[in-house]
């Protein structure tokens, strides 16, 4: 039997060559684009609203449920950068409320326990105002302050307030090559949309090395059946370097009854009390109503066949 391998499930694999060597060029643009937009952030983003608040050993555990009944609770510490969306003011963890809307993110690298609902420690937590119109971009731009995933370009003014996550003043120059908070209210209706921002966070590098609550030190890894093996050998292709498979093959018979989405245009996986909830189009997807997300996007090839990225066998396996 083959095992899967922490680093194996995330490392990019090498894709087959096109030719004539002018085709090979804009291939290779192509994917420079592409992982440019995927490292345009360090941090993944949640959404959804309060419903419920709990003191836990000195921290607050807070519940988000998003709009499809997705549920996740946020461990808000005293380190977690916690501001309001309209006003751009720093908040307290007391200041949080039932009902809130609010939006979290966090480091994409950091280790997560398999429960249910899942519990994520945030770097970032915001609360969307109601009556003070503002929104929030998170992410990385390039010297002429276009973001990585060209969705936002930043014409900094001197009514822009820059500071870094101690709250103090920093210059202009000082954002460079640094991932940032963007707090803003108004844009343009260019492609990209610009936007004269309010305020600008410059955050610090992330360290990589996550908050392991639970994890465990020597994991065990699931093995994969030769019949799971024969099945992905013979029907798959390859995506921006990751191994798409095919969903309702492997699901099946690892012992998973799939049932058609048509409403989310997806699928419904269950076995015993767990259950996958995948949307096709969307890398975020439910697992036992926690958050998970895959490497790329569910796809539907030849009208009628779903396709996932390979990550998503260890969970299915450690099921099995």
């Amino acid at each position: 039997m083959k095992k899967i391998g922490a680093v194996a499930l995330t490392a990019l694999l090498a894709g087959s060559a096109w030719t004539p060597f002018a085709v090979q060029a804009n291939e290779d643009v192509i994917q420079m684009e592409k992982e440019e937009v995927k490292d345009a952030s360090e941090y993944v983003r949640a959404i959804g609203v309060i419903t419920n608040i709990e003191d836990r050993d000195n921290d607050l555990m807070v519940t988000v449920e998003n709009e499809q009944g997705l549920i996740t609770i946020f461990r808000i510490q005293d380190k977690t950068l916690l501001f309001n969306s309209g006003t751009t003011n720093d908040m307290k963890p007391t200041d949080l409320k039932k009902d809130m809307k609010v939006e979290a993110y966090y480091d994409k690298n950091k280790p997560m326990i398999l429960i249910y609902p899942a519990q994520i420690t945030p770097e970032l937590f915001f609360v969307i105002d109601k009556e003070k119109q503002g929104s929030v971009k998170v992410g990385k731009f390039d010297e002429d302050f276009l973001s990585l995933d060209k969705e936002l370009k930043l014409n900094i003014g001197e009514e822009t307030t820059i500071v870094n996550e101690e709250g103090k003043k920093i210059s202009k120059a000082e954002l460079k090559g640094k991932e940032l908070v963007v707090f803003y209210s108004i844009t343009t209706r260019s492609l990209p949309p610009q936007t004269p921002p309010t305020k600008i966070i410059a955050l610090d590098p992330l360290t990589g090395e996550g908050t392991g609550e639970g994890v465990e030190e020597n994991p065990v890894t699931p093995e994969i059946p030769e019949s799971i093996s024969d099945i992905i050998e013979s029907d798959h292709y390859m995506k921006d370097g990751v191994k798409m498979i095919p969903l309702r093959k492997v699901a099946e018979e690892l012992g998973y009854y799939v049932l058609s989405q048509s409403k989310i245009n997806g699928a419904l996986l269950t076995k015993g009390n767990v259950s996958f909830t995948i949307t096709r189009g969307e890398k975020m997807y439910g697992y036992n109503k926690s958050l998970q997300q895959f490497t790329i996007a569910p796809e539907l090839i030849g009208g009628n066949k779903t396709y996932v990225s390979e990550d998503i066998l260890e969970l299915l396996l450690s099921n099995d």
